[in-house]
């Protein structure tokens, strides 16, 4: 009922409805400001992450030398020195 072709038009992706409605935005979505969007949940991202990481070097504390190095000794000021033996 209703003839048509039912949202396929033989065009750049043949196969494919033309007028599909997402949430993710359809098919093949371009945003508008995409770049500038995710420039902006990126830094959001790191201006929450970059204060828990600092806290987090701040608050760290190994009682015992580890027996591989491990990343967070460079700086953690927190860190005991080895012991000579």
């Amino acid at each position: 009922m209703g003839g048509g072709h039912g949202g396929h038009v033989e065009g750049k992706y043949p196969g494919y409805p033309t007028n599909v409605w997402s949430l993710t935005g359809g098919w093949f979505c371009r945003p508008k400001h995409w770049r500038r969007n995710t420039a902006l949940a990126l830094a959001g991202i790191f201006l929450v992450c970059i204060p828990i990481a600092v806290k987090s070097a701040e608050l760290e504390q190994r009682p015992h030398y580890p027996v591989h190095p491990i990343p967070s000794q460079k700086w953690c000021k927190n860190f005991p020195e080895p012991d000579p033996k």
